[in-house]
């Protein structure tokens, strides 16, 4: 079986390197059968990302990937798009382990000017994330991992990491911002920070900031370093911001506690998170619109939070 398996994957990694380096013939006719799914190409100026559906004909997950994989090498037939790994930009390897995907790219990725690089690594991410069982991808370089702006590590990465906003925490130049969010550690009874850069992505609707923080904790961590303080169960009803004061109100999921993270963990998670953000400085939690009652019998929701680091790990 590993003999097998071993010249599959080399067959396959042949046909991908075929398809990424020639990177000029469009895309043969779509067909309508199969497994529908959205794959996130360039548009010509480099400017944003435009999805297009393509039907799978992969007889299990790991036959899908190579297929996106393949889709993102080629031309799209819409002459308004350009493929989303080209200029000479071929896929050294990739492996599907669980939910996660990774890609090793070869040296040219690089090369590429850091708007387009930026556009590049969501059209990945969210081409492959959008097949039913594959959560998690992670990019390297000739076998070393994607790095940000400031050179940290970016490792594993989501859908959800590539948003737009209406908020005031703005986007630089190149599309991205880094979040400061504050997940548990091993125990659960203190926050660990963690940096996470996000990508604008300015296909899906506006979503304020604020939003996207408690989302973001909500989906919880992507290293092994850290835990996630939220119920994944947890709906947000709303937020809103005024004078300073970040209002949120979850649904009764949020009661439930997650691997033994404490109350306070889970409260101060929530709110040094959003104290990063530079409209706010406080923060006051309800559960189903009501302030009613107590946060896990020790925390009165009248109660308006302000931010405690005594919590946070060197």
């Amino acid at each position: 079986m590993g003999k097998h398996s071993t010249v599959y994957k080399a067959v396959v990694l042949l046909a991908l390197l075929v398809v990424c380096m020639a990177g000029t013939g469009g895309c043969s006719k779509k067909q309508e059968e199969g497994t529908p799914i959205d794959i996130s190409y360039l548009n010509k100026s480099e400017t944003k990302l435009v999805t297009e559906t393509h039907y799978l004909t992969g007889a299990d997950t790991k036959e899908n990937v190579v297929e996106v994989l393949t889709l993102l090498c080629a031309v799209p037939d819409n002459k308004e798009l350009k493929a989303t790994l080209t200029s000479g930009i071929n896929i050294v390897n990739y492996s599907f382990d669980g939910e996660q995907v990774t890609v090793s790219l070869g040296e040219k990725y690089k090369e590429l000017p850091r708007t387009t690089e930026v556009l590049t690594r969501a059209a990945l991410v969210r081409s492959l994330t959008a097949l039913p069982d594959v959560n998690y991808v992670m990019i390297t370089v000739n076998g070393e991992p994607l790095t940000d702006g400031s050179g940290n590590a970016i490792g594993f990465m989501t859908a959800d990491m590539f948003v737009d906003n209406t908020g005031t925490q703005q986007f630089d130049a190149v599309g991205t911002v880094t979040l400061r969010l504050y997940f548990a550690n091993e125990t659960g009874d203190g926050l660990v920070g963690i940096n996470r850069e996000l990508v604008h992505n300015a296909d899906i609707s506006n979503v304020p900031m604020e939003r996207v923080v408690i989302e973001q904790l909500i989906s919880g961590p992507v290293n092994k370093d850290s835990y996630a303080t939220i119920n994944p169960n947890t709906k947000i009803l709303s937020v809103t911001v005024q004078d300073g004061v970040c209002y949120i109100n979850f649904d009764s999921s949020f009661v439930t506690a997650v691997n033994n993270v404490t109350s306070d963990v889970t409260i101060y998670s929530i709110v040094n998170s959003l104290a990063e953000l530079s409209n706010i400085n406080k923060v006051q939690i309800l559960i189903e619109g009501s302030t009613e009652g107590k946060f896990r019998d020790k925390y009165d929701l009248t109660t308006i939070f302000e931010r405690n680091l005594s919590l946070v790990e060197e």
